[in-house]
C-alpha cells in the first residue's frame, strides 16, 4: 500500500461529503483452529443477508438483553452486501428488541431536520439528504423505505446523525428557517453565507488537501477560518441570546434549537479541524465530537431510547487507540475513538459488532474506481472464521471470558484488513488487534459487491 499523504483519508471523507504492502508474518500469526475444524457453538451462519426473515438472527436476542447501545461497523464503506446485511438487522433489532433509534456517521443536524421531514419527502429524498454519499444506494435505500414507513405507525424508527461533518445542503436551508422565524433577513443572509463558506472550504481542500503540510494549504485554510468562524459564533450568540424567542416559536419541538446550536458549532469545529495536520490529531477531534453527539443523544434527544450506530469499524471499536495500523509502509498506532470513548461511559451496555470481508470487489472511496478484494490471506481474521465452512458468519466475543483450544484466537492478535487512515482501498493484514479488546461479535461476508446506485 502506498501512502498518498499522511492526511488523504480525512480528505476522503470531506470530499465524499460533497456529492499492498503485507506484513511479514507466519500463517500461525492468525492463531487460527486446526483446517477444516468448526467454531463452537458461539458461531452462527447467517443464512440470509436480506429479506425479513430473521429467524438466523435468533441467538442476537440473549446477547443484546441490557444493551443500550449497538454499533454496527464496516472495514470499508462502500460494500453492498453491508449495507444490505445492516438493513435487516436493524429492522430485527426494531421490531423485535425495540431499538428506537438508527444514528448514522452523518451530520447531527442533516438528520434531525429530515427526520422530522419524512412525511414531506420520499425514501430516496431522505437518504440523499441525511447521510453521506458513500451509503447513497439502493442496498441502503431498503433501510429508509423501511423508516419511512415505520413513521406512520405507534412505534417510528428516528433517524437521527452524530457526525460534525458537511453532509448535505438541507441543514442550510434548516438553519435559515429556523433563524428566519425570528429575523427574516438575518435568516435568509445564512444561506448565501454558509454555502459561500463551505465552498471556499472545498476550493481549498480539493487543491491542496492531499498535502496539508505545504504553506499554500495552512495559509488558505487559516483565511477561510478568520473569514468565516466568527460569523458563525455570531450567528450562535444571536440564537442564544433570544432562546425565550425561539423557544416560543416552536413550542412542540424543545430540542430544535439545541440541535441548530450544535449544527453552529459543528460548523467551527468542521472548518478549525482542518488546521490539523497530523492525521491522529484530526480524527480524534473529530471522534470527540462524535462522542458527545451521540451521549447528547441519548440523554437528551432521546432518553430511555435504545440506539443503532452505524459507522466504520474504526470509529466504534472499544479500544482502538491499541490498534495497530500500517500507514506507508510502518506499523504505528490508532486513535482514540468515538467508540473507544463511549465504551469507558457504557461498558457492558452497549455491543459493538465489527465487519469484514473475504473476496470480491468494489470501488474506491473518492473516484468510484473498480477494485478487486481478497481472497484474504491465511492466517487472517476473515480467514480464521470463514474456515467454519459458512459463507457468512457471526461471532459473539463478549461471553468468552477465559481463552482455551476453540477460542484461544480471539485472546491474542490478529491481523485483518481495512482501509486504515489514509488508504482509498481494502488492504490485506493492514490492522492489527485483540479481537477481544475491540468487538463484542464479529461478521465476516465471504463475497461482497460494489453498492447499486440509487439514483
Amino acid at each position: 500500500m502506498s501512502m498518498k499523504s499522511k492526511w488523504n483519508r480525512k480528505v476522503i471523507a470531506l470530499l465524499s461529503a460533497l456529492l499492498v504492502l503485507l506484513p511479514s508474518q507466519s500463517a500461525s500469526a492468525g492463531a487460527a483452529p486446526p483446517s477444516g475444524s468448526k467454531l463452537p457453538g458461539y458461531a452462527h451462519e447467517i443464512k440470509s443477508l436480506k429479506g425479513e426473515d430473521y429467524s438466523d438472527l435468533a441467538y442476537l436476542k440473549p446477547l443484546l438483553a441490557g444493551k443500550t447501545v449497538v454499533s454496527l461497523g464496516e472495514n470499508f464503506h462502500r460494500v453492498a452486501e453491508y449495507a444490505s446485511l445492516k438493513t435487516k438487522m436493524i429492522k430485527y433489532l426494531h421490531e423485535e428488541l425495540g431499538f428506537d433509534v438508527i444514528a448514522f456517521e452523518s451530520g447531527l443536524g442533516d438528520a434531525e431536520f429530515i427526520n422530522k421531514q419524512s412525511d414531506q419527502l420520499n425514501a430516496t429524498e431522505m437518504m440523499k439528504y441525511s447521510v453521506l454519499p458513500v451509503w447513497h444506494s439502493k442496498e441502503t435505500l431498503e433501510l429508509f423505505n423501511y423508516i419511512k414507513k415505520s413513521h406512520k405507525t405507534d412505534k417510528p424508527l428516528e433517524l437521527a446523525g452524530f457526525d460534525n461533518q458537511f453532509t448535505s445542503p438541507m441543514l442550510t436551508y434548516g438553519v435559515s428557517d429556523f433563524i428566519s422565524t425570528v429575523n427574516k433577513e438575518y435568516g435568509k443572509a445564512f444561506i448565501s453565507f454558509d454555502f459561500e463558506a463551505i465552498t471556499e472550504f472545498y476550493v481549498i481542500m480539493n487543491k491542496y488537501g492531499l498535502h496539508p503540510e505545504s504553506e499554500a494549504y495552512k495559509r488558505g485554510m487559516k483565511q477561510v477560518i478568520q473569514r468565516y468562524v466568527p460569523q458563525y459564533k455570531q450567528y450562535t450568540r444571536y440564537i442564544k441570546e433570544r432562546r425565550e424567542l425561539f423557544t416560543a416559536a416552536y413550542p412542540a419541538d424543545p430540542y430544535l434549537i439545541d440541535v441548530v446550536l450544535k449544527s453552529l458549532e459543528d460548523r467551527v469545529q468542521f472548518l478549525q479541524n482542518s488546521s490539523l495536520v497530523n492525521v491522529q490529531q484530526s480524527y480524534e477531534a473529530r471522534d470527540r465530537a462524535m462522542a458527545e453527539h451521540v451521549e447528547w443523544l441519548m440523554k437528551v434527544r432521546y432518553p430511555g431510547k435504545k440506539i443503532i450506530l452505524w459507522a466504520h469499524n474504526d470509529h466504534l471499536a472499544k479500544n482502538t487507540s491499541d490498534i495497530r495500523v500500517l500507514e506507508g509502509g510502518k506499523w504505528i498506532n490508532s486513535f482514540t475513538s468515538m467508540g473507544e470513548l463511549l465504551h469507558q461511559k457504557l461498558k457492558d451496555k452497549m455491543y459493538v459488532v465489527g465487519f469484514f470481508m473475504n473476496r470480491g470487489k468494489t470501488v474506491s472511496i473518492t473516484n468510484m474506481k473498480e477494485f478487486s478484494i481478497g481472497p484474504m490471506p491465511k492466517g487472517s481474521l476473515e480467514q480464521t472464521l470463514l474456515q467454519t465452512g459458512h459463507k457468512n458468519i457471526f461471532v459473539d466475543l463478549s461471553r468468552h471470558t477465559k481463552a482455551d483450544v476453540s477460542n484461544s484466537w480471539m485472546f491474542k492478535p490478529v491481523y485483518a484488513a481495512e482501509d486504515g487512515m489514509t488508504s482509498e482501498v481494502i488492504v490485506p493484514m493492514s490492522m492489527k488487534f485483540v479481537p477481544k479488546e475491540q468487538f463484542d461479535g464479529l461478521i465476516v461476508v465471504d463475497r461482497v459487491n460494489t453498492p447499486t446506485p440509487a439514483y
